[in-house]
């Protein structure tokens, strides 16, 4: 049953609802052929007891006397009967094979004394007691079912009586002067009842085989929607960047966009709170050192430290601007979904033109920037937002400026991607320390900062994130590694254009 399950692709809710939703139908449909399977039997005998009320009305005009006086017409009745008893027939009704007629009549006088029996075993019997009889004399319907051997329920015979005139003149009331009742035993009913039988029966078992199929079809296709929708709910909560998954059915594709609706919402929530408490903490810094230096400056005489408190203060607010224009800069880049104008760039230019302007802070920090292109005379062409790369690469350039030591070189190298040649990769090397262990995945969040280590300050911390914002805007990939020997590698990956 479990392998069953797993192959329909159902989860308990599906399973449940199969249950459900079977039990619910099985149930119904048990009602409805058990209601069916009651109501036939009884409706083929009152068919029998249709036709055989229009038999022994026919029979009774059959053997009418002609006046008061004259006798019961019984010895034709009894030469038609004994020839139609006798007759062969070859009849098929239902798939059941009909060869005879099996009938019994018997007819009463006025007093209710049988005068005639097909059967030849009642004559001369007082019948007036008889239902049939005793509500026929009487003018009304006349009908009784009997059993002909009182333990045997299957020997019930059914006799519907029918009340004989005398014809007479049209303008006169008619008499009764006897009953003519016809006898069908109850039992010639039971193939017809039996075949009914087995074929709703066999119609129950394909409905309940038909529900099954449409019930796990249904719950399969329910599993499998609700299945999508929790997995994009458990993705959404892990923070990836996932598409509501489309579905066919318009109400649960509505809750699919709800959920996307408020995964949003959520996440402008939390965005905003991580971003308030992170800068909050950030800020604090150069907030204490502006508030010791502001305090302190009036209490000071000395010029030297005066000029030195100013400075404090100088420096301490242009940090503080750097960090809000960061924050600023990087919650407008991750707010953009897509590159608006796209243009057509050569990494070959833009990185060298990069590399000049920063080639002064090189010079200054006694460090050697040098470029390599791999083959040397290709132009790397790739599709993307000028400003935005380019802030990208000076990031990573000043990261590795940073981190490098006086005599050291950073390496950058501009080549195609061993695993193909549809994408571009950017590799900068320094010759640093390294990144820590315990800070290798921590560089990737806000605001974290490693000392540097000439100054032992800090950065923002956000240099890296607006990075990786610009890199998922352009598709790419972007990756910090130690190196073997000594130092990071920084590597961007990115997918040529197509016109290359």
């Amino acid at each position: 049953m479990q392998k069953l399950i797993a192959r329909l692709g159902l989860n308990k809710f599906g399973v449940k609802l199969f249950l459900a939703y079977f039990a619910i139908l099985g149930l119904g449909i048990y009602l409805l052929l058990n209601t069916l399977l009651g109501e036939i039997k009884p409706g083929l005998r009152q068919a029998m007891e249709t036709a055989l009320v229009d038999t022994a009305n026919l029979m009774a005009e059959y053997v009418a006397p002609q006046t008061l006086q004259d006798p019961l017409q019984l010895e034709q009745l009894a030469q038609v009967l004994d020839s139609t008893l006798r007759r062969p027939i070859n009849a098929t009704i239902w798939s059941h094979k009909k060869t005879a007629t099996v009938l019994r009549v018997y007819v009463t006088d006025v007093n209710g004394r049988v005068v005639f029996d097909s059967a030849g075993r009642d004559l001369g019997a007082d019948y007036s007691r008889w239902n049939d009889v005793y509500l026929t004399l009487r003018g009304e319907y006349g009908a009784r079912s009997t059993q002909e051997n009182p333990g045997d329920e299957f020997s019930s015979v059914m006799y519907i009586s029918a009340p004989i005139y005398a014809r007479q003149d049209s303008g006169s009331e008619r008499q009764i002067v006897g009953v003519l009742a016809v006898g069908k035993s109850n039992i010639s009913v039971e193939p017809f009842w039996q075949l009914a039988r087995d074929n709703i029966r066999s119609m129950g078992v394909w409905l309940l085989v038909l529900a099954a199929l449409l019930g796990a079809l249904l719950s399969t296709w329910l599993s499998l929607n609700i299945g999508k929708l929790v997995s994009y709910a458990r993705q959404a909560s892990a923070g990836s960047e996932v598409q509501p998954p489309r579905l066919s059915d318009p109400d649960l594709a509505a809750l699919a966009q709800a959920m996307d609706e408020m995964r949003t919402a959520l996440d402008g929530k939390q965005y905003i709170e991580s971003y308030t408490l992170s800068l909050t903490h950030e800020m604090k810094s150069p907030l204490t050192a502006l508030q010791g230096a502001a305090e302190l400056i009036a209490q000071v005489d000395d010029r030297e430290m005066r000029q030195k408190l100013a400075g404090n203060i100088e420096l301490e607010s242009k940090r503080l601007r750097a960090l809000v224009d960061q924050v600023l800069s990087l919650a407008r880049l991750e707010n953009r979904q897509q590159l608006e104008h796209p243009q057509t760039l050569q990494l070959n230019t833009l990185l060298q033109q990069e590399l000049s302007q920063l080639q002064w802070l090189a010079e200054q920090r006694q460090v050697s920037l040098l470029l390599k292109c791999e083959p040397q005379d290709m132009a790397f062409t790739v599709s993307g937002d000028e400003v935005l790369l380019a802030q990208a690469l000076r990031n990573l350039l000043e990261n590795a400026l940073d981190f490098s030591p006086q005599h050291s070189d950073i390496e950058v190298l501009l080549r195609y991607d061993s695993a193909g040649s549809d994408f571009v990769v950017i590799e900068i090397f320094d010759q640093g320390s390294g990144i820590p262990e315990y800070a290798l995945e921590k560089v990737w969040q806000r605001f974290y900062s490693l000392p540097r280590p000439a100054t032992g300050l800090r950065s923002t911390g956000l240099g890296l994130s607006f990075v990786q914002q610009i890199a998922k805007l352009h598709a790419a990939e972007l990756s910090l590694d130690n190196r073997p020997q000594a130092g990071v590698v920084a590597r961007l990956r990115l997918p040529l254009a197509r016109s290359a």
